[in-house]
């Protein structure tokens, strides 16, 4: 029985080592495997859709009476026109003041004559080449056509008279009377006199050799081959086939064998510097001469192909490349003739409402400046909303714009309409800020409208229909400031270069290349490096 008793405390006393112990691996591993899983990278996508864009200004300001609006040039200037005086009632929409402009209506005046200039440059590409254009291209093509006839008739001719010149020159090179020279180791003492003219092509040498001193034969060699030849004292006989004709001295010896050496042309005559010069020359003439009318041939063909393609192009449709660039340029056109009308715009002043001149601070022929408005104007409204907007966002204003104006003391659902009446060019640095002082005038007064109530104002810059549009906190820029997105693909990252649009409200962006409708974009990731 003790035994018994033994044995179970010897198990109790186990179990309470062993379970704290597998208790505690089995914690030790669920925290290993949970440390694995938060080395995993989560990522937070959303997708690529297709949707309207708006880009909105928002601006918080504090209504005020309408005692006064500041008038004032976009930039400084000489005043050159002041239409109205303290006093005047004026309309929205009038003119009152202008600086001198001269060269802005230049610039005006010059891209409407752009415009005009490239527009006609469409026009013709669209009429195509007229009847008379065509005929003077085609008479273009006669003249060079004749004139490369000419060209090639001039060179025949010159070939022809060239040729002959250095032909001449070259019967008096060879046709210098051979002499023939016996060679030193001859025993002969007859002489050998050589006559005519050479007729041959080739310069070279005649070997003649005695071959039998009885019947006087002999042979030649060199130029010509001939064996058996008949000699004779008393008369000349021919040397070979070229006009040449030889004839033994009437005394001397003869010894067979014996050879004498005659060179065509024969450079020991006195003449011969003298006419190798003049065959020379004459060469030479003859490849100028004829290099020269080779030129002028090959500039005939040269012009003759550019009238024809001349006349080829006058004979074709406009080229479709060709009207879109045409086309392109009328756009540039257009763009730099608004560009020039606003600039000529900004160099007025117009009425933004109805109201009364109240001051003047600058008279005609003075020089404005940025920091003193040029007018006062006392508007007819009750009230107007002045705001200060931070710089990242003025240049998306303008005088004119629509405002969605909420009041906080009316509530976020009734709105009023109003529009930008003033944008003053000059800044005001808050907290190292820099902003615009903006103001807007309601289009419509309510009684219950109050000074001091703080107004929220909306005003739509910008807007895109049916666009592509992801969160901007998705893009990413690389190290040459190119946009980018990550796409998840099948549990897969892949870098996307894009190309950006619109910025607009809510943290959108327009993407106008590089993704389709869809597709899903990274916009953040946890737990992971």
């Amino acid at each position: 029985m003790e035994s018994l008793e033994n044995n179970m405390l010897r198990i109790l006393k186990l179990k309470k080592v062993w379970i704290p112990l597998v208790i505690m691996a089995a914690i030790v591993t669920l925290i290993v495997y949970q440390n694995k899983q938060n080395t995993k990278p989560r990522y937070t996508t959303e997708r690529v859709v297709e949707q309207d864009l708006v880009q909105t200004v928002s601006v918080t300001g504090t209504v005020e009476a309408a005692e006064k609006v500041d008038l004032n040039f976009k930039a400084s200037g000489r005043l050159s026109t002041l239409s109205v005086k303290v006093g005047d009632e004026v309309k929205a929409g009038q003119r009152l003041a202008t600086l001198q402009s001269g060269d802005a209506q230049a610039a005006v005046l010059s891209a409407q004559a752009q415009l005009e200039q490239a527009q006609a440059a469409v026009d013709k590409l669209n009429a195509g080449a007229s009847v008379e254009d065509v005929s003077v291209s085609e008479a273009a093509v006669a003249a060079a056509e004749v004139t490369l006839a000419n060209a090639e008739k001039s060179l025949d001719n010159t070939k022809a008279t060239q040729d002959q010149a250095v032909a001449n020159a070259w019967l008096q090179l060879v046709g210098l009377t051979p002499e023939a020279t016996p060679k030193a180791t001859n025993v002969s003492t007859v002489t050998i006199t050589i006559g005519g003219t050479y007729t041959g092509k080739e310069t070279g040498s005649y070997t003649i050799r005695l071959d039998n001193p009885v019947n006087l034969t002999y042979s030649i060699f060199g130029l010509e081959s001939r064996y058996g030849n008949e000699g004779s004292r008393l008369t000349t006989t021919a040397l070979g086939s070229y006009g040449l004709t030889i004839q033994f001295s009437s005394t001397g010896t003869f010894m067979a064998g014996d050879e004498w050496i005659a060179e065509i042309p024969n450079t020991s005559s006195s003449s011969y510097t003298t006419y190798k010069a003049a065959y020379d020359a004459a060469l030479t003439t003859r490849n100028q001469q004829v290099d020269a009318a080779e030129a002028t041939v090959l500039a005939a063909e040269q012009a003759l192909i550019e009238a024809e393609a001349k006349l080829a192009l006058k004979q074709a449709p406009a080229r479709s490349f060709d009207l879109a660039s045409a086309t392109a340029a009328v756009t540039a056109a257009k763009a730099a003739l608004l560009k020039a009308q606003s600039d000529l715009a900004d160099r007025s002043i117009v009425a933004p409402a109805d109201g009364t001149i109240t001051k003047i601070n600058n008279q005609a022929g003075e020089t404005t400046s940025l920091a003193t408005p040029v007018l006062v104007l006392l508007s007819k409204g009750n009230y107007e909303i002045t705001m200060q907007v931070p710089e990242a966002d003025v240049a998306k204003l303008d005088t004119g714009q629509v405002a969605d104006i909420t009041l906080d003391a009316f509530g976020s659902g009734q709105h009023f309409s109003g529009h930008i009446a003033f944008v003053d060019p000059a800044s005001t640095v808050l907290s190292d800020v820099v902003y615009y002082e903006v103001t807007v005038l309601f289009d419509n007064t309510d009684d219950g409208i109050k000074p001091g109530m703080t107004a929220n104002i909306d005003v739509t810059t910008a807007s895109r229909s049916g666009v592509l549009v992801i969160p901007l906190r998705a893009v990413k820029y690389d190290s040459d400031f190119k946009p980018f997105v990550e796409v998840m693909q099948k549990n897969t990252l892949a870098t996307r270069m894009v190309e950006l649009g619109l910025k607009g409200d809510d943290g959108l962006v327009e993407v106008t290349n590089g993704l389709t409708a869809g597709e899903l974009v990274v916009t953040s990731k946890t737990n992971g490096k």
